[in-house]
């Protein structure tokens, strides 16, 4: 069986370790999932800002390309398209300073035109203005595309935007100035005729470098693709790559991803590795992409995972610490009361030497502190109520060895009494029988008158004898009325005892009572601790463990206060047993008493009785000279000397009688001290299993 601090320790532990797990793994998780949210987000935002961007300047130069629109819709005549020098005079005197003007005024540009279909002079008319890296402008006439094929790719920036029916943005390339630009082009409709086409060159040079010079965590980049997925700006791609059919549409899947939206995140492997995917529409339909590796934005969310492991390591480590050293400063007090609960329940009330420790946990204001004073409480009441019942055991062995040797005597004198009462029966049967011959002889023997006298003498000398033996009866029966009354006392002494003794044992009862409702209430206190640390959950789930082995410890002071008080029922059982012996022995006293006071009754009449023989014997005495001449009067006075000397006979054997019931119960008191002298050595021999 663990020990309570080990229990304890492991509980506290455990509970620790779990909620330093479950906090480091809510930390984890809740980090892992904001790195990569706040990943995500950032490469969206990036996304957005490069192609920000870009569409700043393709909706500056397509509102440049609408306010041309608008000019030479404004200010062309179409009806003199055809007519001869128009359009070459419109070109020269109103094209071309506006194009110059907004040429120059215009951040990036590379170059405007603005070409008239040659279908009206048989050539291509227009102005094209042109600024190389100084911001030299150079004018002139755009490309001729007289004679020149749709299809061909040199008349493209024409036809293009006439096929489209509005104006659209071109893929970068390098122009006649070896400029890298992106031209918008858009078709000239005036009177719902398409006249021509207007296109506007946009300098791509830092937009693209911008692209190219995207780093991304350590190997991030950023490429750029056109409406049909061909590369336009990538670290190692050119424009004959196609995202859509590259790898035997590998990437099919990615492609429907950003077809179905104009930005968003996509986490898949690409280029071999896993990446997370960022991509953003341009204005033009042109997708700004973001590629990074997935393993090099969770970098930093491994080395959180580092900290925090760390810091939980660190934590359960502490916990592990506070933990021993909690669990035992909360176990040590409850083990040592559990040591003296222990010393209690082996009977052991010896005094526990005072130290500081005992002072502190005497002092405490908690269940433990109550717990340890009833303790103490029921160990100091145990010693009282056991030295008491020792005393009282002490003076019950005591007066019953006085009404034992009392018992004896008292049996002593009444077999004496006995024994003299025999003798006077015998003795009085003798007279009568004697008194009987006399009458019968009397008138025959008159002759032997002295004989008579003498037998008359004998007579006297046995009446004297039965007199003395009389008077040494009552002796007797006076010292054995005294012998009883001292029995009587004794038999008091130890009633009282007994009372009090039954009276302690059940104060005894109540302390026990008191200890069992402190060990209930502990119970209660410990169940509703549980109770709360149960609504606590997690956190409280130590305290639970605490309560839980309080309420124990409160049940196992509820069996050692169960065990005691079955001791003290015995007790009180056995000094039960022993009262009512005794009030059987006092009324068997009082019994013997009443009788006792009956033969001395009987012996003060045997004693008048003889006193009456002797006075009769006298005046026979005296009388004995006048037999011969009055006969009658000596049968008379013989006869009556035979009467009352029958009468003694009789009271005699009432005496006898008396004595043989006095002797029974004489016995029947020394055995009922037997009796009582067995259940105090039996009482002794539980006082003697507390260790005072």
């Amino acid at each position: 069986m663990k020990k309570i601090s080990t229990r304890i320790v492991i509980t506290v532990l455990i509970c620790s370790i779990v909620t330093s797990v479950v906090v480091g793994a809510t930390s984890i998780f809740k980090s892992v999932n904001v790195i990569q949210k706040e990943a995500h987000n950032n490469l969206i935002s990036l996304s957005q800002v490069y192609s920000g961007v870009f569409d700043e300047d393709l909706v500056l130069y397509e509102g440049t390309s609408t306010d041309l629109h608008q000019v030479v819709s404004g200010t062309i005549d179409t009806t003199r398209l055809s007519e001869k020098g128009y359009l070459e005079n419109y070109s020269d005197t109103i094209l071309r300073p506006i194009v110059r003007g907004v040429a120059r005024e215009t951040n990036k540009c590379a170059g405007i035109y603005i070409a008239i279909d040659p279908r009206y002079t048989g050539r291509t008319e227009g102005s094209w203005i042109g600024i190389d890296d100084n911001g030299t402008l150079t004018q002139g006439l755009p490309t001729d595309v007289a004679g020149m094929s749709q299809d061909d790719d040199s008349a493209a920036f024409y036809y293009n935007a006439i096929k489209a029916g509005k104006g659209i943005w071109g893929d970068p390339y390098l122009n006649h100035g070896n400029i890298n630009v992106m031209t918008y082009s858009s078709p000239i409709v005036v009177n719902n005729e398409t006249i021509g086409v207007i296109g506007v060159d946009l300098r791509v040079r830092d937009l693209i470098k911008g692209i190219q010079d995207i780093k991304l965590y350590d190997t991030g980049y950023g490429f750029l693709l056109n409406a049909n997925y061909d590369y336009l700006v990538h670290p190692t791609l050119d424009s004959s790559n196609n995202l859509k059919t590259m790898e035997d549409g590998l990437y099919s899947t990615m492609v429907e991803e950003i077809e179905s939206n104009n930005i968003g995140l996509i986490d898949m492997d690409f280029d071999g590795e896993s990446k997370l995917i960022a991509y953003s529409k341009l204005y033009d339909g042109k997708i700004i992409i973001l590629s990074v590796p997935k393993a090099e934005i969770l970098k930093e969310m491994y080395m959180t995972l580092y900290i925090i492991s760390g810091v939980v390591l660190i934590a359960a480590i502490l916990a592990t610490i506070i933990s021993l050293v909690m669990g035992k400063m909360i176990s040590n007090p409850i083990v040592f009361i559990t040591e003296v609960i222990g010393t209690t329940s082996k009977l052991d009330l010896t005094d526990i030497e005072e130290t500081k420790r005992i002072k502190m946990l005497f002092n405490r204001k908690d269940e433990v502190g109550s717990i340890f004073r009833a303790t103490g409480l029921l160990r100091e009441e145990m010693r009282s109520i056991i030295r008491a019942i020792e005393e009282t055991t002490t003076n019950i062995v005591e007066n019953t060895t006085t009404l034992t040797s009392a018992t004896d005597d008292t049996a002593q004198s009444i077999s004496d009494v006995a024994k003299t009462v025999e003798e006077l029966a015998q003795a009085s049967m003798g007279q009568a029988a004697d008194a009987e011959t006399g009458s019968e002889k009397l008138y025959k023997l008159a002759n032997e008158i002295k004989a008579a006298v003498t037998d008359g003498e004998t007579v006297v000398n046995s009446s004297m004898k039965a007199q003395e033996i009389n008077q040494q009866g009552l002796k007797s029966m006076d010292e054995m009325v005294e012998k009883f009354n001292i029995t009587n006392e004794s038999t008091n002494s130890v009633v009282k005892n007994i009372d009090s003794l039954l009276e302690k044992s059940q104060s005894i009862g109540k302390i026990l009572n008191i200890i069992t409702g402190i060990s209930e209430q502990t119970n209660l206190l410990a169940l509703n601790a549980a109770i709360e640390a149960a609504r606590a959950g997690e956190a409280g789930r130590g305290f639970a463990v605490v309560a839980d082995e309080i309420r124990k410890l409160s049940e196992q002071t509820g069996n050692a206060t169960s065990d005691i008080e079955g001791i003290l029922n015995t007790i009180q059982f056995e000094v039960e047993n022993t009262k009512d012996n005794m009030d059987q022995s006092e009324s068997a006293l009082n019994d013997a008493n009443t009788t006792l006071l009956e033969v001395k009754k009987a012996f003060e009449e045997v004693y008048s009785a003889i006193s009456t023989s002797m006075e009769a014997i006298t005046q026979l005495d005296q009388r004995l000279g006048f037999v011969d001449n009055d006969k009658e009067e000596a049968i008379l006075a013989i006869q009556s000397i035979s009467s009352v000397t029958e009468e003694t006979a009789a009271s005699t054997e009432e005496l006898s009688a008396s004595m043989e019931e006095q002797a029974a119960t004489m016995e029947s008191i020394s055995n009922n001290t037997d009796n009582l002298a067995k259940i105090i050595e039996k009482l002794n021999g539980l006082v003697n299993r507390f260790k005072l």
